[in-house]
């Protein structure tokens, strides 16, 4: 099966996912850190791109990008950005510690959406991931977005993310302030509610809607982590609720029969 097309155009948001190559701990020193973090720093501008949110890991690196205008018809924005990064890192990684071949782990993973509840989970996920992986007990890490995010001191493009959300500062700060107090958005628990007291002339659509999802959100096999989890409640509430047919289901999300079973069997 050949790759995914990426998804992109001028003010399109990514969720962007790097890895070291076989998942080695590539970005460990701070050295390492803070050179990634200049390069991101060179080359935002020169792309035209806006970094919202941004962490980096021994091994991974998480990256909330904003894509500007594309250089040509021809070109993608985000992968022009993320090759000219990659490849200075790379450079960079093998002369510093004297090795040869790549340096990262394919190439590197991106997500769409334009949902504002994932917007605001996915602000708030990237600023969670060390303590997810035990490098910290708080928010608070050095090689993180969280400490400057609203003081405009940092690579983050606050005030670009405030007008990208129609919102002001406090109140993104409420928004994020609140999303730290839970382990998982209630939204889904809402929308799980809505399909099971569904009116006969509501359709899941609309229900989406009145979240402030898009039902393209849920659609297709190739979903990151939050998406694929809230697929799979949505694809669990519709059979066990409403006892909705398996090959109706599958219409509905573009995906295979089979593809139904297996996310029922994790439910």
């Amino acid at each position: 099966m050949g790759r995914p097309l990426r998804i992109d155009f001028e003010g399109a948001w990514h969720h962007i996912v790097v890895k070291g190559i076989n998942n080695s701990h590539i970005f460990r020193s701070d050295e390492a850190k803070r050179v990634y973090y200049e390069i991101l720093e060179k080359y935002k501008d020169k792309h035209d791109v806006y970094i919202f949110a941004y962490c980096m890991m021994d091994n991974h690196i998480h990256l909330m990008i904003l894509s500007g205008k594309a250089k040509s018809d021809a070109a993608i924005c985000i992968s022009d950005f993320m090759h000219d990064v990659q490849c200075a890192f790379a450079k960079w990684y093998n002369k510093r510690f004297k090795r040869s071949g790549p340096v990262f782990n394919s190439r590197f993973k991106s997500f769409n959406c334009l949902s504002l509840p994932y917007f605001i989970y996915c602000i708030d996920y990237i600023h969670r991931n060390p303590m997810k992986h035990g490098k910290t007990n708080s928010y608070y890490y050095e090689y993180s977005s969280y400490v400057k995010f609203f003081t405009g001191e940092d690579i983050n493009d606050i005030d670009k993310c405030c007008d990208f959300l129609a919102m002001s500062k406090a109140q993104l700060r409420e928004q994020l302030s609140a999303r730290q107090k839970l382990q998982n958005l209630p939204i889904i628990d809402q929308l799980i509610e809505k399909i099971k007291a569904q009116h006969e002339n509501e359709t899941l659509e609309h229900m989406l809607n009145s979240l402030a999802f898009k039902l393209e959100d849920l659609r297709g096999a190739r979903l990151n982590g939050y998406f694929k989890g809230l697929q799979r409640k949505v694809i669990y509430a519709l059979v066990q609720a409403k006892r909705m047919p398996i090959k109706a289901i599958s219409m509905l999300f573009e995906v295979s029969t089979s593809y139904i079973y297996k996310q029922l069997k994790q439910a």
